[in-house]
């Protein structure tokens, strides 16, 4: 039997080639809003159960959007901290975010 992480990634590869983006946000939203109040009101486990929902969309949008990479998302998240604060990181924003180079960068005027 193959390693279940290899089934899952392909699994996860499968749905995100049957569904359009636009399917797969539009599902995604239902998920976050409808399924969290309904888990909400369930206790831990059931907003574990909701957590696991939202970690396997997040693995097929992976495959979706394989164009997305590591520095995108943090760049996004400098951002998101740059105008609301939080957990500091332990570097420089400000050089990170001059030296990043992605094509978002030109979405966000921080």
């Amino acid at each position: 039997m193959e390693l279940r992480e290899e089934i899952y990634d392909a699994w996860c590869q499968k749905i995100a080639d049957s569904k359009s983006a636009d399917e797969l946000i539009a599902h995604f939203r239902e998920h976050v809003n409808n399924h969290f109040d309904r888990h909400n009101r369930g206790g831990a486990l059931s907003q574990k159960v909701w957590m696991i929902g939202v970690l396997n969309f997040m693995h097929i949008f992976k495959k979706k959007f394989p164009g997305i990479a590591v520095e995108d998302m943090l760049f996004k998240l400098c951002t998101f901290h740059k105008h609301h604060g939080g957990i500091v990181p332990d570097f420089n924003i400000d050089l990170f975010m001059e030296d990043y180079d992605g094509d978002i960068k030109e979405l966000h005027k921080w």
